[in-house]
């Protein structure tokens, strides 16, 4: 443990649950500050904008810097900007991803053609934008999803995730969506090299078994599970994807780093 500088945390079941702080996250930031150690927040949520975000976690007491937090928004933008800037992009998705499309110069667009289809979350999902993206991605836009999260936690329990609208828009189009979130690899490559962590010095915590943990299993880094969140300790027993440490909580892996 002595060995770990740089520390990369989940938000959503790891620091909170939607609006409300999950108790020991405020005082593990803290400890880590202290300590002297690298942090990131790394999200798949596409609700708010890094600035968004920052300003979230400042009002639960959890220090934060916004080039602290790169979330699946970002880095699609990011992506998609130095792929082909000023890119016309229709997106189904909250506002932080259509602001992170726009921060990056690209044009979000909802008439005409596009070069990309962008899909995230979406909890005005209708028919018609599905219809809109299909006719899209059929005249050549290529498709784009942010994070294959089926589900997202809240204190009444599961509701639908990005997953599940990337899913149906694959299953009319025939096509495949290019996932920049976690578990695939790209989006904790782009963050590693964003603030010039050495995967063998960092660790990932997270409450996903299919994201976070499959996710540093990806990447080579140290995976950390919470059980503040989705995965509860019966799933580990089962699970093919595996951690390399399972904590209760937050305060319980301070108490191990101490």
């Amino acid at each position: 443990m002595k060995n770990f500088k740089n520390f990369i945390l989940d938000l959503d079941g790891v620091l909170y649950l939607l609006n409300t702080p999950i108790p020991g996250g405020r005082e593990f930031v803290a400890f880590l500050r202290e300590r002297g150690q690298n942090i990131a927040f790394l999200s798949n949520n596409t609700f708010l904008t890094r600035a968004e975000y920052t300003e979230k976690l400042n009002k639960m007491g959890i220090s934060a810097r916004a080039e602290e937090i790169v979330t699946s928004a970002f880095v699609a933008a990011r992506y998609l900007s130095q792929l082909q800037p000023l890119a016309r992009v229709y997106v189904i998705g909250e506002t932080g991803l259509k602001q992170e499309m726009v921060h990056s110069g690209l044009r979000v667009v909802t008439r005409g053609s596009a070069d990309f289809v962008v899909v995230g979350l979406d909890r005005k999902f209708t028919f018609q934008k599905m219809k809109k993206a299909l006719t899209l991605l059929m005249q050549g836009a290529q498709f784009i999803g942010t994070n294959p999260d089926p589900t997202y936690p809240t204190h009444d329990g599961l509701l639908p995730g990005a997953g599940a609208i990337i899913a149906s828009i694959e299953v009319c189009s025939g096509k495949k969506a290019h996932v920049v979130g976690k578990p695939f690899p790209f989006i904790l490559n782009f963050l590693l090299e964003l603030r010039g962590f050495v995967p063998e010095e960092t660790v990932i915590i997270g409450d996903r078994l299919d994201t976070d943990i499959a996710l540093g299993n990806n990447c080579g880094v140290f995976s950390v599970l919470v059980l503040t969140g989705i995965a509860r300790e019966e799933d580990v027993e089962k699970a093919t994807v595996r951690p390399n440490l399972v904590v209760k909580n937050l305060f319980e892996f301070q108490e191990i780093l101490s």
